[in-house]
């Protein structure tokens, strides 16, 4: 019987290590150097659905308003589209403990990792920040961790120091050009159009050439097999120890 029990709560255990994202605190500097683009965004649009796994997905639209080491062919009609798991597709809900949220003209800051010519959020959510205000300064706050002392929050300021030291950027000004909305000609736009700047990426600043990287399991929280390494150890032991026990008893 006890072994039974024991088998019970290995069960248990492990299935809620699988489905629980836990982070590791990093510090802000580890953060940019994990990541290979930021950008700052205002989500416009979701659309939910099913991959070829059968998974349910939501299709996040953002608007870019900023950005950084970022290339123009990241961006699908001019937006930038990021992919993650969970929402709600034909009455069945999916949640994702740990997934980052997003609301409607919400602007957030990201920090983007490219991976085989796709963006993804780096390290899920501890890659989106949201945009406040403190003694009149934009500040970026951290989605996981608002309330750390030493990563809850980081000043607009200090961020693009830290990018332009890690990605080796001399020059972090967005280019501006004009974008015209509606117009019989792009290069006479009628009398009521209107005409306003898309904040471009940076690509053509001066920069280290960029190094490849070998990645795998991307988007997977540090602590992730450790956990389940060490729940299975620790079971392992108590079966091991209940197995001596039981022959003890059945030799005596």
């Amino acid at each position: 019987m006890s072994k039974k029990i024991a088998f019970a709560l290995l069960f248990v255990v492990i299935q809620n290590v699988c489905f629980a994202t836990m982070f590791l605190p990093l510090p802000f500097d580890k953060q940019v150097e994990e990541a290979t683009s930021a950008v700052e965004v205002k989500l416009e649009n979701t659309k939910v659905f099913k991959n070829a796994s059968g998974l349910i997905m939501t299709e996040y639209s953002f608007e870019v308003l900023e950005s950084y080491n970022f290339s123009d062919d990241d961006l699908d009609n001019q937006k930038l589209k990021l992919s993650m798991p969970g929402g709600t597709y034909d009455g069945i809900t999916s949640m994702i403990d740990g997934a980052p949220q997003f609301n409607k003209n919400e602007r957030s800051f990201l920090l983007l990792k490219k991976i085989d010519s796709k963006n993804y959020l780096s390290n899920f959510s501890l890659g989106k920040f949201k945009i406040q205000e403190f003694e009149g300064k934009p500040y970026y706050v951290s989605e996981v961790f608002p309330m750390d002392p030493k990563i809850g929050r980081i000043s607009k300021e200090k961020m693009i120091e830290l990018m332009k030291s890690k990605w080796k950027i001399t020059l972090m000004i967005p280019k501006i050009i004009p974008h015209v909305t509606a117009s019989t000609s792009a290069s006479s736009p009628g009398p009521g159009t209107e005409i306003r700047p898309i904040i471009k990426s940076v690509d053509d600043l001066e920069r280290e050439p960029a190094q490849e990287e070998s990645i795998t399991n991307e988007g997977v929280p540090i602590f992730f097999w450790s956990a389940i390494a060490f729940f299975v150890f620790f079971f392992s032991f108590i079966f091991f120890k209940l197995g001596k026990t039981d022959s003890k008893h059945k030799s005596e």
